[in-house]
């Protein structure tokens, strides 16, 4: 599978919201201005290459949140990971998690937890690593 670098995707969600892939990276902006963005690598092992991808950031800026952008931009990431025959996708899941806000979205998206690290942060707070499978 060969990975995007120097290709420009653009989706227009409304007048204003467009998310733009570049390298291993999905862009939603407003007018010209980064709002958020989903960063993604697929597996380095060989034998798998292509067929794994791994979400290690998913990010929207304090100012836009609560408005559904994240759904979209992760909705619109699994449909590309489908397009490109990806297989599993893997995601790790931080602070904002344990607010609940990150475990609702990736639950509603199908994700499965599989894994849970207690005292990964030095205040105790745990991280999640959550999978989905999304061809056969």
């Amino acid at each position: 599978m060969v990975q995007p670098s120097s290709f420009w995707l653009f989706f227009l969600y409304n007048r204003t919201m467009k998310i733009i892939l570049s390298k291993n990276k999905f862009i939603l902006k407003e007018r010209n201005k980064n709002v958020g963005y989903l960063k993604f690598e697929y597996a380095s092992d060989a034998s798998i290459k292509g067929r794994n991808v791994e979400i290690p950031y998913c990010f929207i800026k304090l100012e836009y949140r609560r408005k559904g952008l994240a759904k979209k931009l992760l909705n619109y990431a699994l449909n590309y990971f489908k397009k490109k025959k990806v297989i599993w996708v893997s995601l790790w899941t931080g602070k904002d998690l344990e607010q609940k806000k990150a475990y609702t979205l990736y639950k509603k998206f199908g994700f499965k937890q599989v894994a849970y690290q207690e005292d990964y942060y030095e205040d105790g707070v745990g991280v999640r690593l959550f999978v989905k499978r999304l061809n056969s």
